[in-house]
């Protein structure tokens, strides 16, 4: 980690990171994305290598590949049940994406900031990265109940019926 630019602790406050809840591993699968980022930032020694390790499209990239892989735990057998619970759990994510996208566009700016705008830049970048953890620790928790439901497409079906009367 640079010293001239430290990152804070983005996982203190986060209730669902702490806690591997679900069955198996779906936690670890989940959050690896994240976790490996925040390690590698952590051992980088520049600003630069500190932004790459939170890439935005690798991030997406692991997180999609990780809905995949819970889909494919659950319904191995079932392909139109493996797709409906992958489309819920990527509607689920959609904040998750939106924050991304946020981070990214942060990301950039940060790096063609010029040096009396850095700082300013780097805690802008660093505000959004906050924004992906809680974002990603939201959508766990969100998860949780579809994939803990067997009933495949009918059970999106009644946690939609009963999501609209909330």
């Amino acid at each position: 980690m640079t010293p001239e630019y430290p990152l804070p602790e983005f996982t203190r406050s986060l209730r669902a990171l702490a806690v591997a809840s679900a069955p198996g591993s779906d936690h670890d699968v989940v959050f690896q994305p994240l976790l490996e980022a925040r390690r590698a930032a952590h051992r980088a020694t520049s600003l630069d290598q500190q932004i790459a390790a939170f890439d935005a499209a690798r991030l997406e990239r692991g997180w999609r590949g990780a809905i995949a892989t819970l889909a494919e735990r659950r319904f191995s057998k079932s392909l139109p049940d493996r797709r409906a619970l992958g489309a819920e759990l990527e509607l689920l994510a959609q904040p998750v994406w939106k924050a991304l996208e946020s981070m990214r566009l942060a990301s950039e700016r940060t790096r063609l900031a010029r040096t009396e705008q850095k700082r300013e830049c780097w805690d802008a970048w660093v505000a959004e990265l906050h924004v992906v953890f809680r974002a990603a620790d939201a959508w766990w928790e969100q998860s949780l109940p579809v994939l803990a439901d067997p009933r495949g497409r009918q059970g999106a079906f009644w946690r939609r019926v009963l999501r609209q009367g909330q």
